[in-house]
């Protein structure tokens, strides 16, 4: 969305940015009665429906979210416990309803295996964080060993690096031989669904469950590189699907009981969404160096005002 902002013909010389945020209220409508001026508030992205309700529209209620003032409704608003940081608060809305609401959905159980792919995405990082505390096994892959022992703080049990554009890479290697070892997966969170599917398959045991929220090559056309190419073969993803009774589940976003849950969860000391706000940072362009060109970045860079 900022890539598309930033080269639209019909430029105006800024661009205000971020979803994620979280505020004081300063003052509240007639209508509004559990809220009140100096409250902090975080966004709630909702998508339980395609149009919207009462007047509000489903999802994220601002891609405008570091101006210094909003004008929001209520029910796009959820209070946030005085134990939860302004940096951790502020980067927790997405991440955290998304993740909770794929967790939701697979509907995970006690001692099952779980894989997270882009394990180092800031999405995977909330969903390794949100299973911490659940009696399960959770694997990552990723391109790469960094930032192996903060995952594996997180909970992850075990990191595999991998390239997935290999071809075999998820019946060969190090993927393979985890899997002759220990078994195929119950359930697999894939944020980026371009960038793994094609393989995943031959990871998942009988009656696994998948859930994707994304892919990753959204964007490549405004910044000059080549789109992935990944691409799944229909007959053989559908013999797949069908002869192991897997269930695919697509997810956008949460409902308001996702982010509740992971409010309940941080404040009770079962989200550890503190290590996940690690860089919080007083300068635009800091901000926006950290955020997309700092390889080395682990979790969400937080933006904070004086």
């Amino acid at each position: 969305m900022i890539l598309n902002a930033a080269t639209s013909e019909r430029r105006k010389g800024y661009y205000v940015v971020a979803s994620d945020f979280v505020g004081e209220v300063i003052a509240v409508g007639s209508g509004v009665t559990d809220l009140f001026p100096g409250d902090r508030v975080i966004a709630d992205n909702d998508y339980s429906s395609l149009q919207p309700v009462n007047g509000v529209n489903p999802g994220i209620p601002t891609n405008q979210g570091s101006r210094e003032i909003q004008v929001l409704h209520r029910t796009k608003l959820m209070k946030v416990p005085t134990g939860l940081s302004d940096a951790a608060a502020g980067s927790f809305s997405i991440g955290g309803q998304t993740a909770y609401s794929m967790v939701r959905k697979l509907n995970i159980q006690p001692g099952e295996r779980v894989l997270v792919t882009g394990a180092k995405s800031n999405t995977s990082l909330f969903v390794i964080a949100a299973l911490q505390h659940r009696n399960v096994e959770v694997v990552g892959l990723s391109t790469s060993d960094r930032h192996s022992d903060r995952l594996k703080a997180l909970g992850l049990s075990e990191l595999i690096v991998t390239d997935p554009s290999d071809t075999g890479w998820s019946v060969s290697g190090p993927v393979g031989d985890h899997v002759k070892e220990k078994g195929t997966f119950d359930a697999v969170i894939d944020p980026f669904s371009d960038v793994y599917m094609p393989g995943l398959f031959a990871l998942m045991g009988f009656g696994s469950r998948y859930t994707t929220c994304g892919v990753a090559d959204q964007h490549t056309h405004l910044v000059g590189k080549e789109p992935l190419g990944n691409t799944v073969e229909v007959g053989q993803f559908t013999r797949s699907m069908l002869v192991f009774n897997i269930s695919l589940i697509g997810n956008c976003l949460g409902l308001r009981k996702d982010l509740q849950a992971a409010v309940d969860d941080a404040e009770a000391g079962r989200f550890a969404v503190d290590q996940l706000a690690t860089t919080v940072v007083d300068t635009p362009k800091v901000f926006f160096e950290k955020t997309y060109t700092d390889r080395d970045r682990f979790g969400k860079v937080t933006y904070v005002y004086d």
